[in-house]
């Protein structure tokens, strides 16, 4: 085709095919002559640039350069953006999922939780249970808690608490050094958390535990549970100390003693809690209840006279009578299971150590005298054995006391416990075969079960 022809012929490609001005009508005779002529007739010649179909181009429409130009910049555009995006991915997959991991993975100062909220540090807590893990001297005695806007000062865990000593009254009796039969029996903790779980006492079937625990915040609550550490069950509920639960023999009621009246006195509650009633009222200090196996009488110990002494009264907290009367410290009664005996802690020698007398108080008997101090007796259930807390082979200057039994007598004492941590508060089972205690032997006070020597 010559060259105005085909200038001819691509300005008729840019006219839409139908169309009939007269240059297209005489193209179109020109191709039909023109029988094998290099560009094809019309409906077949190859479409021209623009939209593809033959007709011109739209008036917005680009050109093909301008297509081109969009083209590379576009792609240009993607593959900056594609890596943009890809940082920001990571950075967001980083800060989500880290950050999830990082909220419930624990702080590195604080250790995981496991079920109890942190005891508080309070200095009159510590005191506090001091006092129940020992009942065996009156400056252990804990005051009245702080009233809730107090802040509480620090003060670490008294692992090794220093006996108080008073001058003895009478020249002391000679000490005897009578070495321990050891019996190493493993213990099984049967409460684990961060809070002070201590002073366990058997239900008279065995298949509850009761005790004090400070697991619901700052104040110390009475708690029980089954024999194994299962379903926990809270029995009181206020903002005072309610400490040293002990069944009535018959399972019925529980005695404690509270300061929720502004000073510490016995009160008794049913079995689950409810119906608490208080017992002594007086600006002294009532503590430590403990039944009669009969349970009509509960003893208990005072210093309603200035000092501590026992005391026994009516179930009902009527008829009150005092069985000891000295200038020393006398703690810690127990009833021997047959009723006709008590065991207590004095330090009317001038050390802390086990008495047993007839229930009305006479016949004062000494049952241990080595030097190294003793407390927190209890009488196994057939009566032939009373456990009790004492750190005779450690340093006697020193209260890191381990667990002990001897028969009723006082002789062939068995040491049951000896790791370096404070064991103390033994609980007999009813059955006589396993022991409750508190210990701090992983940084926490515990309640633990052990088997009773054979």
């Amino acid at each position: 085709m010559s060259r105005s022809s085909r200038g001819r012929a691509e300005w008729y490609y840019n006219h839409p095919p139908a169309c009939t001005c007269a240059d297209c009508t005489r193209l179109r005779r020109i191709w039909a002559a023109q029988a094998g002529s290099d560009d094809p007739p019309g409906a077949d010649r190859p479409a021209p640039p623009g939209r593809g179909d033959g007709a011109p181009p739209a008036p917005n429409q680009p050109s093909q350069p301008e297509k081109s130009r969009s083209v590379r910049w576009g792609r240009r555009a993607i593959a900056i953006l594609l890596p943009v995006l890809g940082i920001i991915g990571i950075v967001v997959w980083l800060f989500v999922f880290g950050g999830i991991n990082s909220f419930d993975r624990p702080a590195a100062s604080a250790p995981p939780d496991t079920g109890g909220s942190r005891p508080p540090s309070d200095a009159k807590l510590q005191a506090m249970v001091a006092a129940v893990l020992t009942e065996v001297a009156p400056t252990l005695t804990p005051e009245p808690p702080p009233t809730p806007t107090a802040a509480p000062t620090a003060a670490a865990t008294p692992t090794r608490q220093r006996l108080p000593t008073r001058a003895p009254t009478a020249t002391p009796r000679p000490r005897t050094t009578a070495t321990s039969k050891a019996y190493q029996a493993e213990a099984t903790a049967i409460t684990r958390n961060f809070a002070h779980d201590v002073h366990p006492a058997w239900s008279p079937n065995g298949r509850r535990i009761a005790f004090v625990s400070t697991r619901g915040g700052e104040s110390a609550e009475i708690y029980v549970m089954n024999a194994d550490g299962s379903d926990v069950v809270q029995l009181t509920n206020n903002s005072n100390y309610d400490l040293h639960p002990t069944w009535s023999p018959d399972g019925r009621q529980i005695a404690f003693y509270s300061d929720r009246d502004g000073d510490w006195d016995i009160y008794v509650m049913n079995a689950d809690g409810s119906d608490v009633a208080q017992l002594t009222n007086n600006r002294d200090e009532d503590k430590h209840p403990v039944w009669s196996p009969d349970g009509r009488r509960i003893a208990f110990y005072s210093d309603r006279d200035g000092d501590l002494d026992i005391y026994v009264m009516n179930a009902d907290g009527s008829d009150v009578a005092q069985l000891t009367n000295n200038r020393d410290a006398d703690s810690s009664p127990a009833w021997s299971p047959d009723g006709r005996w008590i065991a207590f802690v004095s330090n009317r020698d001038g050390d802390f150590h086990l008495y047993v007398m007839n229930a009305d108080g006479s016949d004062v008997v000494q049952l241990t005298n080595n030097g190294a101090g003793g407390g927190a007796p209890a009488w196994s259930p057939d009566g032939r054995w009373i456990a009790f807390v004492s750190n005779r082979d450690g340093d006697p200057d020193l209260w890191d006391p381990d667990l002990y039994v001897m028969n009723a007598g006082g002789s062939r004492v068995v040491q049951l416990t000896n790791n370096g941590s404070w064991d103390s508060t033994p609980a007999w089972s009813p059955d006589g075969r396993r022991i409750a205690f508190v210990s701090n032997r992983d940084g926490d006070w515990d309640i633990y079960v052990t088997d009773a020597p054979p």
